[in-house]
């Protein structure tokens, strides 16, 4: 039995209890709660576990679908509806702009970049417009208006269906385009972000156009805050067969970071600090 399962004792009771028992009481808790989030810290002091247990906990719930994973913790449910990208925005802002500068280190003048949709990769596009002599390749219509503010950026629009609440375009129009290509960087976003399954999206055709794009490019960097690491519900993953790396800011648990690694030697990950002269890039 391994020492995961078994790890931790119920509310200083000294009782070892099961990894599937502590899930079941993590759910009891939420639902005591009410609607209210029980943050990741409290659940492991009530369990007596590690946090990186109850994130590892909370992950497969999520999976089954049983929670909401928030900005350090957890409510009882899923979702009721898809947040559209302008409130995404807000969500998490200064982690996203730590993340876009910290992503940005990737790319160097005149090379050509491929620019996912989503609310993290429109702060990048913030900042890689002052990047002298770039082609970008974008399928986000939150990143093209960011990117057509200023600068001498050559912007590339990838054609195709446009899903209106993550202002995504995706499809076989865009999948012919991005496989013409040979770029230098691919920079994708994530609903969910796995060691072992890649990046998750709503639907199968952003699914496929994110495998497509990390296919063709040199360099593939995904950026993803760090609410984003304990896996995803969806059904709709895109693995990434190839050496990658991981953008994320320092809210995420290091023993997470610890596992993630483990899980994947060959996802390089970067953890960026999160400060207010880092929130917003201009």
């Amino acid at each position: 039995m391994s020492t995961e399962t078994w790890e931790g004792a119920v509310e200083g009771t000294g009782n070892r209890m099961p990894g599937h028992q502590r899930r079941e009481r993590i759910v009891e808790l939420l639902v005591q709660r009410g609607e209210g989030s029980l943050p990741v810290e409290e659940l492991a002091t009530t369990l007596g576990v590690s946090t990186a247990t109850v994130r590892r906990d909370l992950g497969q719930l999520r999976a089954e679908g049983r929670i909401t994973r928030t900005y350090g913790g957890a409510v009882l449910g899923m979702p009721s509806a898809e947040l559209s990208v302008r409130q995404r925005e807000q969500a998490n802002a200064a982690e996203k702009g730590a993340i876009a500068l910290a992503a940005a280190e990737f790319v160097e003048p005149d090379q050509v970049v491929l620019l996912d949709a989503g609310s993290t990769t429109e702060q990048l596009a913030r900042v890689l417009r002052t990047i002298s002599g770039l082609t970008v390749f974008t399928n986000g219509v939150a990143a093209l208006s960011a990117l057509l503010e200023y600068g001498d950026t050559e912007i590339v629009v990838l054609g195709g269906r446009l899903r209106r609440i993550n202002q995504a375009i995706s499809g076989a129009t865009a999948e012919q385009m991005v496989r013409s290509l040979h770029a230098d960087v691919a920079f994708i976003g994530a609903d969910a972000v796995d060691p072992e399954r890649g990046v998750a999206s709503r639907t199968f055709e952003q699914s496929t156009l994110k495998t497509m794009m990390a296919t063709h490019a040199r360099t593939v960097v995904v950026v993803a805050d760090s609410t984003k690491l304990t896996g995803g519900w969806t059904s709709y993953w895109s693995p990434l067969e190839r050496p990658w790396t991981l953008v994320t800011d320092d809210g995420a648990d290091p023993e997470l970071i610890r596992s993630f690694r483990e899980a994947n030697p060959q996802v390089q990950i970067v953890v960026c600090p999160v400060t207010t002269e880092r929130a917003t890039p201009s």
